[in-house]
């Protein structure tokens, strides 16, 4: 399978990027209104039950542990929205004939950082539930601390790569 043009695994991959971004914009702007509504949702859930005309058989209160659940998923929506968008911008370099570019060492590494801050986020968010009582359950992994630590071994790649390319065309 080509590397480049139409029908490409580039192609392919950059479709599914573009689902994925789509899906995880919703994602974002749902977990949004969710961050803002929850906290609230028990207060209308009460004035709502107090009406005549209104009937509620659900419990609307929310737990600390479900907004700290929602917090991470919002940020964790945001990390992967910001991962896409960079890996789709280094599959456009791609598709145009020259991935090993500076640009591209530079996205590796935007994308490390912010793989960074997703992990380093669920050690706060499992902290913030110890201070504050909650249930939540997030999980260390080390598969992800691999995965940080390649992609910024990758960018550090992509940089030789791209200074490598510079040399040798000035070589002409």
């Amino acid at each position: 399978m080509r590397a480049i043009g139409k029908g490409s695994l580039s192609s392919i991959l950059a479709v599914g990027l573009h689902v994925t971004r789509v899906i995880l914009v919703v994602a974002v702007f749902g977990l949004g209104i969710a961050l803002i509504v929850l906290p609230f949702a028990a207060g209308v859930g009460e004035i709502a039950a107090n009406s005549e005309n209104i009937s509620i058989d659900a419990d609307l209160s929310a737990e600390r542990g479900e907004y700290f659940d929602v917090a991470y998923s919002f940020i964790a929506a945001m990390v992967m929205l910001f991962v896409v968008t960079r890996l789709l911008e280094i599959l456009k370099t791609l598709r145009f004939g020259s991935p090993f570019v500076k640009e591209n060492a530079d996205r590796f590494r935007l994308v490390g950082y912010a793989l960074l801050i997703g992990e380093g986020a669920k050690f706060v968010f499992n902290f913030l539930s110890l201070i504050f009582g909650a249930d939540l359950d997030i999980d260390f992994e080390p598969i992800a601390w691999l995965a940080v630590i390649a992609v910024f071994v990758l960018s550090e790649v992509f940089r030789e790569g791209a200074r490598m390319k510079e040399e040798q065309d000035l070589t002409v």
